[in-house]
């Protein structure tokens, strides 16, 4: 296209141009047509259509082919003047027009003829129209600047047009899909309605069926087209349509949503339903229908008269055994009652026993001691001195050969009195706790099975431990075969003459064991006290005959022993006591031949628990 300015134009070929700008409604096609016609009727080198976008940023809708011009290169002091005022910025020369020919983009390339008209309709300005002539000034002035005019006018019409088609066109197809969801929806709710497990219906003031689905339709056997529009007395009688109205107006009534359990006969067989029955407004609220969800609840009901008759039944059966078992309950009580009386007897005899033969073997000792006191001895030293009474005593004492040796031998026989007086009251002291723990275990007995008070004393297991050993010791000759191993230990609050008696069965016990196994093997009893946070353990190992794993569940039930003259009292007894103190008992053995080890666990009490 020439850059000078273009010859006057055809009126009639204005008018064509005006009439294709009007034929067009695509806001793109129109856009192109503008431009075109704008500078074929102008002779402008460079047109476009902008629009000021989001009020911020200027958006070059349309230019020529072959243009790629942003809003930069274009004078924005022009574009922001025209849609400011929505007057028509015409220029003959930029580059000398003040304020824009401080416009950076006039300046660098020296612009001279411009122009800049609002696309403005109704009221709503649809863009602006932009030419320019950058070197010829003057050039869209007198008739040109009519054709601008016109075109510019035509164009904001069309644009105008071509906007609201666009937007008629973008809601016919929000409305043709908003239908179509419809459709799918109502569809879907269709299918919802007819496969729900329930009965489904709807029915207006007057009663009548307005809707029901399909389990509606093959329940009752009919086709819907032959249940809309009936009443319930039509399709149920009188008898029953009744009830049912009644809960139907209770509804409209109250405009609540109701429960009601209703009963039909359905193909000659009474049914029983849970409906749920609400109502159904219209637009401005008020109740224009209810609608019912029924639930056939006959088989249930058949259940729960069936599982009642069952119940009354067990009920019952149950009352009859509970009476069977309250005799043989008390048969068993007063059997349990004879037993338990007889496990006592026998824990006290098994535990008088124990004590019982620490005093015999004492009193067997002082009885020996008392016998090999040497009273003989020293009654022959007083005969002899006796027999000398004529005689000058110091004189015999001095120079007879037996005389010199009677001081000697009082001497010897002063200490070998005083050791044995220290022997017999060592021995009187231990046959006297002996006998202490002997009482102890009848008023033990005694109190487990009158309560479970217990008199707790602080005190160390070791010490416990060593009562334990003096009353199980048969002279001096047991301690060569007892190991002590005792760790560090804090005292404790404990029962002692229970705690001490279950010890004396682990020892006691462990002898047994010693002494049963073969005589190639020494005999070893270690007893080892250690404590923890929690527990204070005992511990009584031997190296005995020992016993089998299959065996070892029934170590501590009432009457079971290994040992062939045993009578298993012992350790069922002690079970039972330490049950009572709050600990346990562990039994271990690696087999017959291999030793066993025995331990009591009391737990430790904490500080609050002492006071």
């Amino acid at each position: 296209m020439s850059s000078s300015a273009a010859s006057p134009p055809d009126v009639t070929a204005l008018a064509k141009a005006v009439r294709a700008i009007s034929n067009e409604f695509s806001l793109p096609e129109i856009q192109r047509t503008v431009l075109r016609i704008v500078q074929e009727n102008t002779g402008a080198p460079y047109a476009a259509l902008l629009k000021y976008q989001d009020g911020r940023t200027w958006v070059i809708q349309c230019q020529p082919e072959g243009e790629r011009r942003t809003p930069s290169e274009l004078p924005i002091t022009v574009l922001h003047g025209a849609r400011r005022t929505l007057e028509p910025v015409v220029l003959a020369d930029a580059s000398a027009h003040a304020p824009y020919s401080d416009d950076a983009v006039v300046r660098e390339r020296g612009l001279r003829s411009v122009v800049c008209w609002p696309l403005t309709h109704r009221g709503m300005q649809h863009g602006l129209l932009y030419l320019e002539h950058a070197q010829v000034p003057g050039a869209f002035g007198g008739e040109h600047l009519s054709i601008v005019e016109i075109l510019a006018s035509q164009a904001a019409v069309a644009l105008d047009n071509a906007r609201v088609h666009e937007h008629l066109a973008e809601q016919s197809h929000a409305h043709e899909i908003s239908r179509r969801e419809v459709s799918t929806t109502r569809q879907h709710l269709q299918d919802f309605i007819d496969n729900s497990p329930a009965a489904i219906y709807v029915k207006d003031r007057d009663g009548r069926v307005l809707l029901v689905n399909g389990w509606f339709e093959n329940f009752y056997g009919f086709p819907r087209t032959q249940i809309i529009g009936r009443r319930d007395v039509d399709i149920f009688g009188a008898e029953f349509a009744a009830k049912l109205v009644e809960n139907d107006l209770r509804v409209f009534n109250t405009g609540s949503v109701i429960q009601f359990e209703e009963e039909v006969p359905v193909r000659g067989e009474m049914r029983t339903f849970i409906s749920s029955k609400f109502p159904l407004r219209s637009q401005d609220g008020r109740i224009v229908a209810v609608c019912g969800i029924s639930t056939d609840i006959t088989d249930r009901k058949k259940a729960e008269r069936a599982l009642q008759q069952a119940n009354e039944q067990l009920e019952q059966r149950v009352a009859e055994r509970t009476e069977q078992l309250r005799a043989a309950h008390q048969e068993l009580l007063d059997r349990a009652r004879h037993a338990g009386m007889a496990e006592i007897a026998n824990s006290i005899l098994h535990n008088l026993g124990n004590a019982l033969t620490g005093i015999t073997v004492s009193s067997t000792i002082l009885r020996e001691r008392i016998v090999g006191v040497p009273i003989a001895s020293l009654g022959r030293a007083v005969a002899l001195l006796t027999d000398r009474r004529g005689e000058d005593l110091g004189t015999f004492l001095t120079h007879d050969e037996r005389g010199r040796h009677v001081p000697e031998f009082l001497d010897k026989l002063h200490k070998r009195l005083e050791e044995e007086r220290k022997l017999l009251l060592d021995e009187c002291s231990a046959m006297a706790a002996k006998i202490e723990h002997a009482t102890s275990v009848i008023a033990t007995q005694q109190n487990f099975a009158r309560t479970r008070f217990r008199l707790r004393e602080k005190t160390r297991l070791r010490d416990l431990v060593e009562d334990a050993v003096r009353l199980c010791a048969v002279g001096a000759q047991a301690d060569p075969i007892v190991v002590r191993e005792y760790g560090e230990e804090e005292p404790e609050f404990y029962d002692r003459h229970v705690v001490v008696q279950i010890l004396v069965n682990f020892i006691s016990n462990a002898k047994n064991a010693v002494r049963d196994a073969p005589r190639d093997v020494t005999p070893r009893i270690a007893l080892t006290v250690r404590q923890d946070a929690e527990n204070t353990t005992v511990e009584v190992s031997d190296n005995g005959v020992g016993f089998d794993q299959n065996v070892k569940a029934r170590l501590f039930t009432h009457g079971f022993t290994t040992r062939a003259k045993g009578h298993g009292f012992g350790l069922h007894s002690s079970a039972l006591s330490v049950q009572a103190l709050g600990g346990r008992i562990d039994a271990h053995s690696d087999g017959l031949g291999q030793g066993a080890r025995f331990e009591l666990i009391l737990p430790r009490m904490h500080p609050e628990s002492e006071m």
